[in-house]
């Protein structure tokens, strides 16, 4: 891959100056030897890289070899054009001279540090369509100075879903960073209030006691909300109530539309945004 046909086309043609080339080619060489790190410029993608310009010549640098990792060459290869024109370094790994073949290894990148600020909008590059969202890389609103920002913005967070089906692969788009995962994954998205379900936010609640409203519906049903908003469901298991669940159940039932109670949080419904609570009853006095 490194025996570009620009190089060589470029020695083939009359009109350019092989001396001047032979100096080009010495001074990867040097380089080459005394292992000099070069900057270069991406010109174009390839199928498994990009073919770049250092020290005046053609060059080839994986996407193995580059400063970042994707989870597969599809992601490379949806980014690869919005890197073009850009400038990174690297050193010679390879170099042949007949023909001309001169390959890079860029791993080691001095990239700039950056923090993203919640609720900033940031513009990036979807990498991969799935049937729960996007992944995107905002290594772009930086123009890619700071390497690859890899990021979810998940179908719920949507404000709109059917925007949902008009974006595709390739395309940039504009997000909000609502705050990192468990994982330090940056989590995107729109809707502020259902990211809290993606960053952690929501986790810091459990194992506390929270403020409950007791909501009944039309149809009779009665239905849970801690802070006045988030759904919840309060399970009346055994592991929950030991040797009073029956209590538990009869507490329950004589609930009031609009009745204010206190439950501890005990875990997140991940699937349904959603928190799973405990009375904070008393066992009866035997």
């Amino acid at each position: 891959m490194g025996k570009t046909a620009e190089n060589i086309e470029y020695y083939l043609d009359s009109k350019n100056d092989k001396d001047y080339l032979q100096d080009l080619l010495l001074n990867i060489k040097k380089a080459y030897k005394n292992q000099t790190k070069l900057t270069f410029r991406i010109v174009k993608p390839k199928d498994k890289g990009f073919l770049v310009k250092v020290g005046g010549l053609f060059a080839f640098v994986s996407f193995n070899h580059f400063g970042w990792s994707y989870p597969s060459i599809e992601f490379w290869r949806n980014a690869s054009n919005s890197l073009i024109g850009n400038f990174f370094s690297g050193k010679i790994y390879q170099v042949e001279e007949n023909p001309i073949s001169i390959q890079i290894d860029a791993k080691e990148q001095e990239f700039e540090n950056t923090n993203l600020e919640k609720c900033s909008k940031y513009r990036g590059i979807i990498l991969r369509k799935t049937n729960y969202g996007f992944f995107v890389d905002l290594g772009l609103h930086f123009n890619w100075k700071c390497g690859s920002i890899l990021g979810l913005i998940h179908i719920s967070t949507f404000l709109d879903k059917s925007d949902y089906e008009n974006w595709k692969v390739g395309d940039e788009i504009e997000t909000i960073f609502q705050g990192n995962n468990e994982n330090n994954q940056p989590v995107l998205g729109d809707n502020i209030e259902r990211g809290k379900w993606r960053n952690g936010e929501m986790e810091k609640l459990i194992g506390t006691i929270q403020k409950v409203t007791v909501s009944i519906n039309e149809s009779g049903k009665t239905e849970y909300f801690v802070l006045g908003k988030h759904k919840a469901t309060v399970p009346i298991k055994k592991e929950f109530y030991p040797n009073f669940r029956t209590t538990a159940k009869k507490y329950t039932y004589g609930l009031k539309n609009g009745e204010i109670i206190d439950c501890e949080i005990i875990k997140i419904n991940r699937k349904k945004d959603s928190f799973v609570l405990k009375l904070t009853i008393e066992p009866p006095i035997n």
